[in-house]
C-alpha cells in the first residue's frame, strides 16, 4: 500500500433526509435501481486559502410512478481536499473532480446503508457509481450552455 495523492481533510453532511416511500412495495435490499429516477449534483472548487480543493455532492431520488425507490432521499455532503505536488498542477482540478466526488458520494453511499438498515424496508444500497470522466462530461455541458445551444 502506499499514501494516496488525494488527502481527505474531512467531510461533512450539509443535509440528510431518508423518509419511506408509501408507493413502494417489497425489501429493499432487492430493489434494482435501473429505470429509477436519481438526481445527482457535483460541485467543487478551490478553499479560500488556496491551499486546497472542496467537494460537493448532492445525491437525491425523484418520485416517479414507474418505478417508485424504497426511500425518498435527499443527501448532500461536502469534503476538503489537499492534493499531492506529484499531481500536475494543471491535473489538479480534474483529479480533485473526480476522485473526491467518489469519496464523498461513497460517504453518502454509507449512510444511506446505515441509516436505512433501521428503516420499514430495510437496508438500502445506492448503486456504485464512477466519476471518472465526469470533469470532461461537465466542462462539455458547461461550454454547449455558453454557446447557447444547451437544451
Amino acid at each position: 500500500m502506499k499514501p494516496s495523492l488525494l488527502s481527505l481533510l474531512g467531510l461533512t453532511f450539509l443535509g440528510i433526509k431518508l423518509d419511506i416511500n408509501p408507493k413502494f412495495e417489497g425489501k429493499a435490499d432487492t430493489f434494482d435501481f435501473d429505470g429509477a429516477m436519481l438526481h445527482w449534483k457535483v460541485r467543487h472548487g478551490k478553499r479560500d486559502d488556496k491551499k486546497g480543493w472542496w467537494v460537493g455532492v448532492e445525491f437525491a431520488t425523484q418520485e416517479g410512478d414507474e418505478k417508485p425507490c424504497p426511500y425518498l432521499i435527499d443527501m448532500k455532503a461536502v469534503a476538503l481536499f489537499e492534493v499531492s505536488e506529484q499531481v500536475p498542477a494543471e491535473e489538479q482540478e480534474k483529479f480533485v473532480y473526480e476522485n473526491g466526488a467518489s469519496l464523498v458520494y461513497g460517504a453518502i453511499r454509507e449512510m444511506v446503508s446505515t441509516i436505512s438498515a433501521r428503516s420499514a424496508y430495510g437496508s438500502l444500497m445506492l448503486p456504485t457509481a464512477s466519476f471518472f470522466g465526469a470533469f470532461e462530461e461537465r466542462a462539455g455541458k458547461e461550454a454547449m450552455e455558453e454557446d447557447g445551444l444547451a437544451v
